[in-house]
């Protein structure tokens, strides 16, 4: 009997609160799919921004098309033998590249004087240095040896305005055509 008295005890004594926990019940991981209404603004953004991008470049791109055609035949011009050949074909080349960078001022129907004026204004570097009666020198009159220098520097200085010279819309109308 004296066995039962304690039985009794144990079964009268409360349950323990520890016995009534559960495990620990993780909630499911969060999907990344579908996300949220922020990031789907930023992906729109950044989709009209690089399709922006990407078109600016193209135009950009095709707008300085006819520069890298005048640089190529700028050295196809440059390996002709013949100083009076070049020289003309020079001077035909720089005025259909300005032709093309200035078609509102139509710069190839200005004679020499004027046109070298044009190619010095419309270039932020110092090109064609040369008095312009050395031009016509070279330009029309037997080529000596010593003036294959001109002809060098006519060439670098070409060189430099067709890849340097303004675009049309940076233009002053200080100079007219």
């Amino acid at each position: 009997m004296a066995n039962t008295p304690m039985s009794s005890a144990s079964a009268q004594q409360p349950p323990n609160p520890l016995d009534q926990l559960r495990d620990i019940h993780l909630p499911e991981p969060i999907s990344w799919w579908p996300p949220a209404p922020g990031w789907w603004i930023l992906a729109l953004a950044g989709s009209v921004l690089a399709v922006w991008l990407l078109r600016w470049l193209y135009r950009r791109y095709k707008a300085k098309h006819y520069r890298r055609q005048a640089l190529l035949q700028l050295e196809q011009v440059k390996a002709d033998t013949d100083p009076q050949e070049q020289l003309r074909a020079l001077f035909v080349l720089l005025k259909q590249t300005a032709n093309c960078a200035y078609p509102n001022r139509q710069p190839s129907s200005l004679t020499i004087e004027p046109f070298v004026e044009f190619l010095r204004f419309s270039c932020d570097q110092s090109v064609f240095s040369q008095p312009t009666g050395e031009l016509q020198t070279l330009l029309y009159a037997k080529q000596t040896s010593e003036q294959s220098q001109d002809i060098e520097a006519l060439f670098e200085d070409a060189r430099i305005w067709i890849k340097a010279h303004m675009v049309e819309d940076k233009l002053e109308l200080g100079v007219p055509c």
